[in-house]
């Protein structure tokens, strides 16, 4: 049987942060508490900037997605993303990379994009468009 027309559900997402870090992060991090975001702030910090942002809070049902891509295509890029979807009970995270003058003046390649969105994946898979 053909299980290729499962229904597939639009993910809505809100970024909160961007940015570019040379750090031990995974592909992706799913964060379900304020201390995991505590955690994950305490490891993105960077000496080099003063605090321009609060940390944020999390609300009922709303979970933070970390994404960390290795970049195939962009050398010193970053990475967009172009929509999210469940199918069952995978979130489906379809990105690009894209050209981004910054990262290629600074020779950076690890682009950190930090997601809140409001469903707890079971299981992620990226694609890169």
């Amino acid at each position: 049987m053909n299980y290729q027309n499962e229904n597939k559900d639009k993910v809505e997402f809100t970024e909160i942060r961007r940015l570019n870090l040379k750090t031990d992060l995974k592909e992706y991090t799913v964060i379900t508490s304020t201390k995991g975001i505590k955690e994950l702030y305490m490891k993105l910090n960077d000496s080099k900037y003063s605090r321009s942002a609060p940390i944020p809070v999390l609300e009922e049902g709303e979970y933070f997605l970390v994404l960390k891509p290795k970049l195939k295509k962009i050398k010193n890029g970053d990475i967009e993303i172009e929509k999210l979807e469940t199918n069952g009970s995978t979130l489906n995270v379809f990105y690009k990379e894209i050209e981004n003058q910054e990262y290629t003046e600074k020779k950076q390649s690890d682009p950190i994009l930090i997601l809140k969105i409001m469903d707890s994946p079971k299981k992620i898979k990226l694609t890169i468009k």
